[in-house]
C-alpha cells in the first residue's frame, strides 16, 4: 500500500513539473506543450504550400484547432515574427526541456 501511494505521489509530481517549463518570447509566454503541437500546425501549414519557406500566422491563425494560448498572439501585428522565434524551440522542443534555449523557463 505505501508502494502504491509513494508512486502516485511520484508520478502526481512528475505531471506537476512538467508542465512548468514555459517559453518566453517578448510579451507573450506559451506553455511548452502547446509550442510542441505548434510544430505539427507548422508543419501542415507549409505542406499545403510547399512554395512557402517559413510558416506564416495568417495559415497558423485561420486553423480552428490551434492550441488557445497562441489565440491572443494571433491578434497582434508581429505575430508572424514571433512564430518565426518560436519554430526552433517547436522543432527540437527537448533542447527546452533542459534549457539549451534563453527563452525556456522552469527547466
Amino acid at each position: 500500500m505505501k508502494a502504491l501511494l509513494t508512486a502516485v505521489l511520484c508520478l502526481c509530481t512528475l505531471a506537476a513539473f512538467s508542465d512548468c517549463v514555459t517559453v518566453q518570447v517578448g510579451e507573450f509566454s506559451f506553455p511548452l506543450e502547446s509550442v510542441k503541437k505548434l510544430k505539427d500546425f507548422m508543419d501542415s501549414s507549409v505542406t499545403r504550400n510547399p512554395h512557402q519557406l517559413s510558416a506564416r500566422s495568417a495559415p497558423l491563425c485561420a486553423n480552428p484547432d490551434i492550441p488557445k494560448e497562441f489565440l491572443d498572439l494571433c491578434a497582434t501585428p508581429d505575430a508572424d515574427q514571433i512564430f518565426e522565434d518560436l519554430k526552433p524551440i517547436a522543432r527540437s522542443p527537448e533542447l527546452c526541456e533542459i534549457c539549451a534555449f534563453a527563452a525556456c523557463a522552469g527547466c
